[in-house]
């Protein structure tokens, strides 16, 4: 590989040092980078200083202390792609972009001290987001910052200095689960008035499985049993993958790959839902089952929605509020949390948690047998 020798006087340090390389090389990852070294007395130095170096980064890592932080970033993501649902990965991309590229891409790795971090933290609880939240853009952030650790030599210490945001606010605001659904009468109000029979027999579909948005939109009509009287989760789809349409994955945890018993009632409204799609020419089991060729978009039923919610005069919920109302609706019925927690695709844990203040006649049950037992 050639040497250098600088001509410009000016850029020529007093040591009177001339003499540099310049050359190529691959590092760890296999992305090919330039090197260009300090200058040398003379021409031979510089070729013995090029030829160890090509022979050090063979063998070992060279760390790059100048490297930027839009370097670090995009090769963390590469990292975190592989690890991650594709769904799941475009989501955190987009909102890591927005909240943690967009202030640190000017900076090198090895400038970021810990007062920039605490500013940075400082604009994020200014935007007003949940606690949850701003500590989840925190963690990512440390993530982030240990792989440049084990890469780049980025300093532990700074690392661990790096604190979440306390949530010192009184609880006084109640959370999705205890507003975003509607009562057994309040869904009687509001199906009364869905004149539409398809947009009837999908809400009825919502209200009475309790299936995520994705996993309905994914359903064709292979995942119904109207033998056994049974659907079968196996997949989701999502919107958010940039440059598709739409994707189908896996469901959301492990939890949510699923057998779901369907009421009698319920199945005679998809086997008539069933003989209204097969008018459609080329019908079969492939298609979805709401939507046909092309599955039925979320923004399609928040309009019939919202359209049938004004007309019942009934509150206003969301699509996943039906989620919420089927969930409320079991434990109501008596249902024990396990079958709950298996019917929705969920952990009991969750469901204790997210519902809790609905298990109030659970506590009024268990204190009446402990009281007819010491009786």
């Amino acid at each position: 590989m050639p040497v250098y020798q600088e001509k410009d006087k000016k850029k020529v340090k007093k040591n009177g040092n001339t003499w540099h390389f310049r050359c190529y090389y691959y590092d760890m990852y296999g992305n090919r980078k330039q090197k260009e070294s300090k200058k040398y007395a003379t021409k031979k130095e510089a070729q013995i200083a090029e030829r160890e170096f090509l022979e050090k980064v063979s063998t070992v890592d060279e760390i790059d202390y100048n490297v930027s932080f839009a370097t670090v970033y995009n090769e963390w993501l590469e990292y975190k792609k592989k690890t991650l649902k594709i769904t799941v990965f475009y989501n955190l991309k987009s909102s890591l972009d927005k909240n943690v590229y967009s202030y640190f891409k000017t900076y090198k790795l090895h400038s970021i001290k810990i007062n920039t971090i605490n500013n940075w933290i400082n604009e994020l609880i200014e935007k007003g987001g949940s606690i949850n939240w701003l500590n989840t853009i925190i963690n990512y952030f440390k993530d982030l910052l240990n792989y440049a650790r084990k890469c780049y030599d980025y300093d532990e210490k700074i690392i661990d200095s790096i604190q979440n945001v306390r949530d010192d606010k009184p609880k006084d605001k109640p959370t999705d689960a205890e507003i975003n659904f509607w009562t057994y009468e309040e869904f009687q109000k509001f199906i009364k008035v869905v004149d539409n029979r398809y947009y009837y027999i999908l809400f009825n579909f919502l209200y009475y499985t309790g299936l995520r948005v994705g996993e309905l939109m994914a359903l064709n009509w292979n995942d119904i049993d109207f033998k056994n009287h049974t659907l079968n989760i196996t997949k989701a789809l999502s919107v958010k993958v940039r440059g598709q349409d739409y994707v189908i994955t896996k469901p959301k945890t492990e939890n949510s790959i699923r057998v779901v018993d369907l009421d009698k009632n319920l199945i005679m409204l998809l086997k008539e839902h069933r003989k209204n799609e097969e008018k459609i020419y080329g019908f079969n089991n492939n298609m979805f089952l709401f939507g046909n060729v092309k599955h039925i978009s979320q923004t399609t039923i928040k309009r019939y929605l919202d359209k049938y919610i004004k007309i019942a005069g009934v509150k206003h919920i969301t699509i996943h509020g039906f989620r919420h109302s089927h969930v409320s609706l079991l434990i109501y019925l008596g249902c024990d949390s396990r079958d709950v927690a298996n019917r929705v695709g969920d952990t009991v844990d969750t469901i204790e948690k997210t519902y809790i203040h609905m298990f109030p006649k659970k506590k009024e049950k268990t204190i009446s047998v402990l009281n007819d037992f010491v009786k």
